[in-house]
This record gives C-alpha cells, sequence and structure tokens, in this order.
C-alpha cells in the first residue's frame, strides 16, 4: 500500500514539474523581444552616458510594462558594460549612467576616447507590441559641470527579434 502511494505521488508531482516548465516556455514564447541599436558615438574620460528610454503612453494607452537591459558594445560589437534590468511602465522614464571611468577599455592612447554603440533588449509580454512607443535617447554629460555636451534621440534602429536572434545570446 505504502509503494502504491509513493509511486503515484512521484507521477503526480513529474507531472506537475512538466506541466510547470510548458508553461513557462509558453509564457515567454507568448511574449516578444526587441532590440534597439544605436549609431556609433564617442566617448571620452571625464564624460558620463545617460542612456533613457521612454515608455509612451499615447501611442496605445493600454500598453503592458516592459523590461529593458542597456549594453555598451565595442567597434567589435562586444558587450563591454551592462545595465541591471530596467522595468518601465507607460508613460516613464528611466535612465542608466555610465560613467567613462567605468568602463574598463583603454580607447586612444592619449584622449581615452572609446567608439562605442548602445543596444538595448527590451522584453515585453505583449505579442503585439508597437515599436514606435519606444523612444531611446543617449545623453552624453561632462562630468564636470553637469552639462550636456552631446543628445542624440531618434537615432535608433528597432528590431523585433526572438531569444536566439538577439544579440544578448
Amino acid at each position: 500500500m505504502k509503494h502504491n502511494v509513493m509511486r503515484y505521488s512521484m507521477i503526480v508531482l513529474m507531472f506537475g514539474l512538466v506541466t510547470l516548465a510548458a508553461g513557462r516556455a509558453y509564457g515567454q514564447a507568448q511574449g516578444q523581444w526587441i532590440e534597439v541599436q544605436s549609431d556609433s558615438w564617442g566617448f571620452a574620460r571625464g564624460e558620463t552616458a545617460r542612456i533613457s528610454i521612454i515608455l509612451q503612453r499615447l501611442a496605445n494607452p493600454e500598453l503592458p510594462p516592459i523590461n529593458a537591459r542597456i549594453q555598451l558594445l565595442d567597434t567589435e560589437g562586444r558587450v563591454i558594460l551592462q545595465s541591471d534590468e530596467i522595468r518601465v511602465e507607460p508613460g516613464q522614464i528611466r535612465f542608466w549612467d555610465a560613467p567613462r571611468n567605468m568602463i574598463p577599455a583603454a580607447g586612444d592612447p592619449v584622449t581615452g576616447r572609446l567608439q562605442l554603440r548602445t543596444r538595448i533588449v527590451v522584453t515585453t509580454s505583449a505579442t503585439d507590441f508597437d515599436t514606435e512607443s519606444l523612444m531611446p535617447t543617449i545623453e552624453i554629460i561632462d562630468g564636470i559641470t553637469g552639462r550636456t555636451l552631446h543628445n542624440a534621440g531618434k537615432r535608433f534602429l528597432i528590431f523585433t527579434c526572438d531569444v536566439n536572434r538577439c544579440g544578448t545570446k
């Protein structure tokens, strides 16, 4: 009797684990992965890059929140610095500051200047997410004065992809 109870308990447990794993995989497949890439930009010692992402509410008031990870890429396309995951609700602006001094790459021997690109990997639960609602910007801030030296907005390429085609894998 004990043997049968144990056996049936194990079967139920295994069935539950398989169902849970399948449900998670289905849930991830239902969302959308979006990759946002900037043009190349220069970055010198003493500067801070502020990369922002805005989720416009006006495009669709029913938008679900997104999760974004901001990455800085070197000239070879390798990630040299990245943010933690950032959650952005509709109508919100979220940003990540990356001081040049935090980047271990040497850059130009005289100025320390680096040539970089920004990639933002966005995940959303919506299957029909309107990429026009994403508004990324890059602002270069002087570390001494706090003044904006350069501001670039709307110079990004936006791709809809899946986890196997985005640059994070």
